[in-house]
């Protein structure tokens, strides 16, 4: 039996959107960082990873996890390089990483989660071709390499991104609904924010990282336009999966190098439906 994991809580950003500090919003009657701590609490053993002024700020609301600062040094920003800043202070062999506004997870839906990824990385897939790449588990040595290849893509200039994780490594995108429901996987996002009522996808797709790996390699090497076509083929590969989000990002790195992919982009854009996620 494999033993407790740890679980990574990124409890960062600005609640730009949400018009005040999201994680002090009272949810059910409680702060809601209190409400997704002891949830991971009832999964693992809980990190908590943020600025240290966010730290501050929710002060005794931590009491219970161990606290990580977010490392600004860092190439990566916002939950890549939250989870970046963690990694090195996981001891186990298992890793959950979750967000802190995960406002209607459970436990159950956790560990229903947990128990796809004891060889590979896996997220849940949601409804309409979207991944949501803040909820993923893995094998720690697994999520480690991740985590390095993502932060070395953002030293070439360009973006990391959480879908990253997943991209470049051997990973399950597991269907919401066997899952417990998408709603479990869904983050508070505005005040007055529900969850979808359908119980999302039961689908299970596998990815291949070779495209992302070699355009990854080949940007290290110089060789941009080589990168480019690469992340292309990347996207090709998503598109025929019907995994709409990941076939954008890649198509967004490929952009970045210079290829004329806008009229997909902007297609893709529009077919997705939470702006926060592309």
């Amino acid at each position: 039996m494999p033993g407790k994991p740890e679980v990574i809580v990124v409890a960062g950003g600005s609640s730009s959107r949400f018009g005040s500090d999201k994680l002090l919003a009272p949810f059910n009657g409680r702060p809601l960082i209190s409400r997704v701590l002891s949830v991971a609490a009832e999964v693992g053993d809980v990190i908590v990873v943020s600025s240290w002024e966010e730290i501050s700020r929710l002060g005794g609301l931590l009491a219970g996890a161990r606290v990580v600062e977010d490392l600004p040094q860092l190439p990566c920003g916002g939950p890549p390089r939250g989870v970046a800043s963690a990694i090195g202070h996981v001891s186990s062999d298992r890793v959950l990483v979750m967000p802190g506004d995960a406002a209607w997870a459970t436990a159950g839906s956790l560990e229903a989660l947990l128990r796809q990824c004891a060889e590979r990385l896996a997220s849940p897939l949601m409804s309409g071709g979207l991944v949501n790449p803040s909820f993923v588990c893995g094998p720690t040595g697994l999520l480690r390499e991740a985590v390095d290849l993502m932060c070395s893509k953002a030293s070439l200039g360009l973006r990391a991104r959480m879908t990253d994780l997943l991209r470049s490594s051997s990973s399950r995108l597991v269907g919401a609904s066997p899952l417990g429901g998408q709603a479990r996987f869904y983050d508070l996002d505005v005040p007055g924010d529900r969850p979808p009522r359908s119980r999302g996808p039961r689908r299970t797709v596998e990815l291949d990282p070779a495209a992302y790996r070699r355009a990854v390699s080949l940007a290290a090497a110089g060789d941009v336009q080589g990168a480019a076509l690469a992340f292309r083929e990347e996207s090709a590969a998503y598109r025929r999966l019907r995994v709409w989000h990941l076939e954008l990002h890649s198509l967004l790195d490929a952009q970045a190098l210079g290829l004329g992919v806008a009229r997909r982009v902007e297609r893709l854009r529009a077919l997705l439906r939470r702006p926060s996620l592309s």
